[in-house]
């Protein structure tokens, strides 16, 4: 998905709805709805109106440059019982259908504004299975680095351990003495791991993120040795150490990397891979 403009009816509530919204859906911008727009530069167009419904009068002369876009109207009120009825009204001026339609009460605009921005989200392009050229990227990049952050956490508290790693065929293995992220792991077996490039400019930008689910290796498990011979930790200097090392497994549920090279061949910036 290309870039994103989110057009606010032009009072505070919207704007906030507005600016919400593309944080969510990044790669996006938000305008006031007497702005000037410049069209060409975003693919995807969200429309924040309130009850003023100031912005309606503009749809009929923005009809030709909206033809070809996503769009998605958020209608923001104290009540439902207008959103079908004015999303109609926009689609006779546009002469299209709108891609998405949603409802952001003002009582509880942040929690609906979020639901509204993952409905949209969910209309983009699904994450790919079996693009070998994306995976390719993807394990080329983790083979030129050994280090990145594990993110995990348990209710309101959360951690972030930077920690060496080895990966192999959608797994990541992390040898660790112990500490206090074995205490979330232990009570939520889901986590992130992120390797990134120190930035230069935009096009050179290279960060991976991986999610899944954790399991523990311990000495005498079958695959202990396995794992420690990748990671060139010999027997006898495993047998030589006065504490053991525990093995953090994370099984990668999907992995998105940010890529300048992908869009060297005509893909988005952005690829996620399902495992």
């Amino acid at each position: 998905m290309g870039n994103t403009l989110c057009i606010y009816d032009g009072d505070v509530q919207t704007r906030q709805i507005a600016c919400l919204v593309g944080s969510v859906l990044s790669m996006s911008a938000y305008a006031a709805y007497t702005e000037t727009m410049n069209w060409d530069r975003y693919e995807r167009i969200v429309f924040v109106m309130g009850p003023r419904q100031a912005m309606f009068s503009h749809f009929a002369a923005w009809q030709p440059a909206l033809q070809h876009k996503k769009l998605a109207f958020l209608w923001n009120d104290f009540q439902n019982i207008y959103t079908e009825r004015i999303a109609a009204a926009i689609q006779a001026r546009l002469g299209r259908p709108l891609d998405v339609t949603a409802f952001v009460s003002a009582e509880n605009w942040l929690d609906d504004t979020i639901r509204a921005a993952q409905t949209i989200q969910a209309r983009e392009k699904g994450p790919v299975h079996d693009d070998g050229a994306v995976l390719q990227a993807m394990e080329t990049f983790l083979a030129g680095h050994n280090t990145g952050v594990l993110s995990t956490g348990w209710g309101q508290e959360v951690h972030g351990t930077p920690i060496e790693y080895v990966y192999k065929r959608g797994t990541f293995y992390f040898f660790s003495e112990g500490g206090r992220k074995f205490i979330y792991l232990y009570r939520n077996g889901h986590a992130a791991f992120s390797i990134c490039d120190a930035f230069t400019d935009v096009q050179h930008l290279a960060g991976l993120q991986a999610e899944g689910t954790v399991r523990f290796i311990e000495p005498g498990d079958k695959e202990y040795g396995r794992i420690a011979a990748l990671k060139g930790i010999s027997q006898k200097r495993l047998a030589a150490m006065p504490v053991v090392l525990h093995v953090i497994a994370l099984d990668v549920v999907q992995m998105t990397f940010v890529w300048s090279g992908f869009l060297r061949t005509g893909r988005s910036l952005r690829q996620t891979y399902l495992f």
